[in-house]
């Protein structure tokens, strides 16, 4: 194996899994305003509300998150009800469009 190829691979399997990492393209650029306990509820609670009617893929990768020390936090609250409700039913509109991942986030292909 020539070691330009074999580069190649490591920086291509590095990318892959940089990216895997990010949320869907549909919600990357979503960026609330406010302070930072607001915004930091919005992040988790997008991703635990994308997880929600996710496949198990996306369930892994986003899960259920909910930062205990916050709990009594209104501006956490706050931003965590509503970036869930917002990435919930961002992501349900995905699905029945068969949004970028089709079949491989629990929507597309049905029997």
């Amino acid at each position: 194996m020539k070691p330009t190829y074999l580069r190649s691979l490591v920086i291509f399997f590095m990318a892959a899994s940089a990216l895997s990492a990010c949320r869907p393209a549909s919600l990357y650029w979503v960026e609330p305003e406010g302070p930072a306990e607001y915004q930091l509820g919005w992040q988790d609670g997008c991703d635990t509300g994308y997880s929600a009617n996710s496949s198990l893929w996306f369930k892994a990768l986003y899960g259920y998150k909910k930062r205990p020390e916050l709990g009594a936090n209104d501006l956490y609250k706050q931003g965590w009800n509503e970036g869930f409700t917002y990435c919930r039913f961002a992501h349900e509109a995905d699905q029945k469009n068969d949004g970028f991942w089709g079949p491989f986030d629990g929507g597309g292909i049905t029997p």
